[in-house]
């Protein structure tokens, strides 16, 4: 009775993150480079998927090999035909004997492939932008590296956001339209032992922008680092709670990685918490999480990158809230699927002037992904 209640409780708390970012509205807020978070929420959902089929159980083993042995054990020294003086006539024939099961050795390695698809809507300062991504992501795990069941995680991604966006104009300018096209690509090396993780990713992108605005859009290039340690509390049934701290560094530049035009350094610090259950013979996952950052650091363009001809990024002293709610099916020991809302917001600090700052950007969206691994 005391789990049922927990559990509904989890999930009614599960309901109401899922209707809160799916149904926020546009604040006066601003927010970072979205293809960025869609990649990181990418990578962050398969490191728990690796460490979940790590300590729960669902590492696939190969398939036990058959021994064949010529060597005798104590009930084969047991010879039938002693008491009646005759040689045992089978002894040439002991390679024969039936084989010996052996246990399979636990998987040492563990592979998988992913499918994500993102969609996401920004509003700042009469401009709307549509961000729509495509990523697929593949990883190696090798399980035992200083102990026999911590792993080394390595997560290669390569995505493809179409950005679109509008922007009213006003007394003194004309509405303007622009369309961004920003392929990128990541790499992380993540590792995993018991309840502590720690992760780290090196990303790259471009972007390509087409506008109606006189005189267009430069094209941009950018780069981030970031790394993040979380540790994973157990609790009974199946509850889990995971506090998590990060840093990220990103580099702005002009199209092809020219020349450099700001950088920012950013602090972040929450957590995830979840729970696992069954339903109609599905193990069914969900979980929410929670994330305050800040800007500590920024030079040249205010650490901006363009999506979609919006510049998004902030001043030092930027801060901001993300959120997500997130639904994961495991549909065999190999196949899996999740479905995620997800939301975030960012204030900027005003400069002192009353009409200058204080602005920034909310952006809602949802993700969906699929997981095979063997």
């Amino acid at each position: 009775m005391k789990s049922g209640f927990f559990r509904r409780g989890f999930a009614v708390a599960v309901l109401a993150a899922l209707g809160l970012f799916a149904a926020r509205p546009a604040a006066a807020q601003s927010q970072s480079n979205i293809p960025q978070e869609v990649i990181n929420n990418v990578i962050q959902n398969i490191i728990q998927n690796v460490r979940d089929q790590i300590q729960h159980r669902r590492i696939i083993a190969p398939p036990g090999t058959l021994r064949f042995s010529g060597e005798e054990a104590d009930f084969d020294n047991r010879d039938p035909f002693a008491a009646k003086g005759v040689s045992n006539p089978f002894g040439a024939l002991a390679y024969a004997k039936a084989p010996a099961l052996v246990a399979p050795p636990p998987a040492a390695w563990l592979y998988g492939v992913n499918l994500v698809g993102s969609g996401d809507r920004a509003q700042t300062l009469g401009t709307e932008v549509s961000v729509a991504t495509v990523t697929g992501a593949v990883d190696v795990t090798k399980i035992g590296i200083f102990t026999a069941t911590d792993a080394l995680t390595f997560i290669g991604t390569g995505s493809h956001s179409w950005a679109h966006s509008f922007t009213a104009g006003g007394v003194f300018a004309a509405p303007f339209a622009t369309d961004g096209s920003i392929p990128s690509t990541s790499g992380t090396l993540s590792y995993i032992n018991g309840g502590f993780s720690a992760d780290f990713t090196a990303l790259a992108s471009w972007t390509h922008n087409s506008s109606t605005a006189i005189g267009g859009i430069a094209d941009s290039s950018g780069v981030a680092y970031t790394f993040n340690g979380q540790y994973r509390f157990d609790f009974p049934y199946t509850v889990w709670i995971e506090p998590t701290a990060g840093v990220t560094f990103s580099e702005t530049y002009t199209a092809n990685f020219g020349t450099k035009t700001g950088d920012s350094t950013e602090v972040h610090g929450g957590a995830r918490a979840g729970f696992e259950t069954k339903w109609l013979g599905f193990t069914v996952q969900p979980s929410i999480s929670g994330q305050y950052y800040e800007i500590v650091d920024a030079s040249g363009a205010a650490g901006a990158v363009i999506v979609g001809g919006v510049p998004f990024g902030g001043t030092v002293g930027t801060y901001g809230v993300r959120g997500s709610g997130k639904i994961n099916v495991l549909w065999t020991p190999q196949l899996s699927s999740y479905l995620e809302v997800h939301g975030s917001s960012i204030t900027t600090p005003k400069t002192g002037l009353p009409a200058i700052g204080g602005a920034g950007t909310s952006i809602a969206g949802t993700q969906a992904g699929l997981r095979y691994t063997w």
